[in-house]
C-alpha cells in the first residue's frame, strides 16, 4: 500500500477506462462481451435465490444502507478514542465520494446497459455510484473499527479488512449480474474506492483506541 505504484496504477486504469467510455473506444467491446455472457448465465441459472441474493447485495451500495453503517462506525470510533478525528475522516471520505462520482456521472453521461439515453438533468452510469458508495462507506467504516478497536489484534483487523473487501467486490459483481451496470462502470468505482481509502490511510489524521485498542 505504501508504494507509489499502487495509486499510479489505479489512476492509470481509471484514466484509460474513462477515456474509452468518453470516446467510445474499442475497450467497450469488453463491456458488451461480459454483459452477453453474464446475461446468458443469468438466463440459464437454475437457482432463483442467486438472483434475489444479487438484488439485495447490490442494494447494499445504496446510501440508505451504506451511510448508516459509516455513521455508526464513526460514532463508535469517536466515542472510543474521545476524538473528533473519526468524524473528520468520515467527512473527508464522503467529500471524496460525492466530489468525484456525481460530477463524473453528470459530465460523462454514459447510458446504462439497457441503452436508454441519459436525458438532460439525469445522471449517467459511469462511474458506478453504488460500487463507489459501498467501497468508500464500508471501507472507511472497517478502517475506523480496525484502528480504533482492533489495534492490538492484527489478525482480527486483517480478517475484518478482507471480509469488507469481499463484501464490496460482491456489490459490484451483483450490479453486473443484475444488469444494472457495465463492467467498466464497476471497475471505475473500485478504482475511486481504492484511491480514496489509500489516501485516507496515508494522510488522514489517525485516531488511536484508548486502553491500547484491546476492547
Amino acid at each position: 500500500m505504501a508504494s507509489v505504484w499502487f495509486p499510479i496504477s489505479l489512476l492509470l486504469v481509471l484514466a484509460v477506462t474513462t477515456e474509452q467510455v468518453v470516446t467510445k473506444g474499442p475497450l467497450l467491446s469488453l463491456d458488451t462481451w461480459i454483459r452477453d455472457h453474464v446475461l446468458r448465465l443469468v438466463s440459464e441459472n437454475p437457482y432463483p435465490i442467486l438472483d434475489r441474493l444479487a438484488e439485495h447485495w447490490s442494494d447494499m451500495g445504496d446510501t440508505r444502507a451504506a451511510a448508516p453503517a459509516l455513521i455508526v462506525a464513526t460514532l463508535a470510533a469517536a466515542t472510543r478514542t474521545r476524538s473528533w478525528k473519526p468524524v473528520l475522516i468520515s467527512v473527508l471520505a464522503g467529500t471524496a465520494l460525492f466530489s468525484t462520482v456525481i460530477p463524473g456521472k453528470i459530465i460523462i453521461g454514459r447510458p446504462g446497459p439497457e441503452g436508454a439515453p441519459v436525458l438532460p438533468g439525469q445522471w449517467g452510469w459511469f462511474p458506478s455510484g453504488h460500487t463507489s458508495t459501498a467501497g468508500i462507506c464500508y471501507g472507511t467504516a472497517a478502517w475506523l473499527i480496525g484502528i480504533c478497536f482492533l489495534a492490538a489484534r492484527p489478525h482480527l483487523r486483517r480478517t475484518l479488512y478482507a471480509a469488507t473487501v469481499a463484501f464490496c467486490v460482491g456489490v459490484g459483481v451483483s450490479l453486473i449480474w443484475r444488469d444494472y451496470h457495465w463492467f467498466l462502470d464497476v471497475v471505475a468505482g473500485w478504482c475511486l474506492t481504492s484511491l480514496t481509502l489509500w489516501s485516507l490511510a496515508r494522510w488522514a489524521p489517525r485516531p488511536t483506541g484508548r486502553r491500547g485498542g484491546t476492547g
